[in-house]
């Protein structure tokens, strides 16, 4: 049976949760609640996870940011020094570090993401997460030669883990950082290999498709940077077959292949502008003048769903 002392920070917790869920949410309410449970002394477990809710609800609903990344740190802190606590100690960490890098302080934002890696390696999900999440800052800072290595290390760690998908997700990006540093010779032999792993895929069709969408982009922007634009067209007429199949099923990834490289409403818009891009090379105007109206009204029917 709790003691009266568990029974006044449950009950805390309980009602913050109710504050949070209210209809309009009582935010000021449900933070009132969570920073009092901290007089109750509770138990590590519950003193982390409650700072990383604290943290989370102050960077969404306020401005105190500076509160915000303060309770970020404690349950950071808190929940390394606790076994089996992946979902809060790696959220914290992800969070925290994506703050840190918003605020402009990468040399905050990279060590938590390293030590956080490390950490995780148990975990597929949060491992490949937080090793994109660290390949992001560093393509940031146009570091794109570390970026890509951490991509790998990615790669070989999804393989071994059975990710099939992330394998090719990893691969992927790699490909998009090594367009991006126009690195041309060596995009090929990574393409070549993704290519091949998404023609034997035995998963799921949303998978398959996605992942050619992905490919398919890279290898219309890889053509038209090499200048063959002639090249193109089979890849356009894949790339239109595969959307329109993303478009009518509906069936994401599970497990540790939890990633999306970009919603699928944005993969809409995307293979329009690419096809503007090849239009305009091939000197065909009329052609990139229609794509574009029709990435505009789609661009105007994702913001009319916001």
């Amino acid at each position: 049976m709790a003691s009266s002392q568990d029974a006044w920070y449950l009950s805390l917790l309980g009602l913050a949760e109710h504050f949070r869920t209210s209809s309009p949410p009582m935010i000021k309410l449900c933070i009132q609640c969570l920073q009092a449970v901290f007089n109750f002394k509770p138990p590590p477990r519950v003193e982390a996870r409650t700072h990383l809710q604290l943290g989370n609800i102050l960077l969404t609903h306020t401005k105190n940011t500076d509160l915000a990344k303060t309770h970020l740190e404690q349950a950071w802190m808190l929940s390394q020094m606790i076994n089996s606590f992946d979902d809060v100690k790696f959220e914290a960490a992800s969070v925290l570090a994506e703050l840190y890098e918003q605020q402009k302080q990468m040399t905050l934002s990279k060590p938590i993401l390293r030590k956080a890696i490390e950490l995780s390696q148990h975990n597929v999900y949060w491992h490949c997460r937080l090793i994109f999440q660290l390949a992001q800052i560093h393509a940031t800072e146009k570091d794109y030669q570390l970026a890509s290595s951490l991509l790998g290390v990615g790669v070989d760690y999804a393989h071994i883990s059975n990710a099939y998908y992330t394998r090719v997700l990893f691969l992927l990006s790699k490909g998009m950082l090594l367009l991006i540093d126009k690195k041309l010779q060596e995009v090929q032999p990574v393409l070549n290999q993704a290519g091949h792993l998404i023609e034997t895929w035995t998963g799921g069709v949303y998978q398959k498709e996605y992942l050619k969408v992905y490919y398919l982009v890279l290898q219309v922007c890889h053509f038209l940077m090499a200048g063959q634009v002639k090249s193109v067209k089979p890849c356009l007429k894949q790339l239109q077959q595969s959307i329109q199949t993303i478009m009518a099923t509906d069936d994401g990834p599970t497990n540790g292949d939890m990633f999306l490289w970009m919603p699928k409403e944005h993969l809409y818009v995307l293979v329009y502008l690419v096809t503007v891009m090849h239009s305009m090379q091939a000197g065909y105007m009329e052609k990139a003048q229609k794509y574009t109206d029709k990435a505009l009204m789609q661009i105007e029917k994702l913001k009319s769903k916001q």
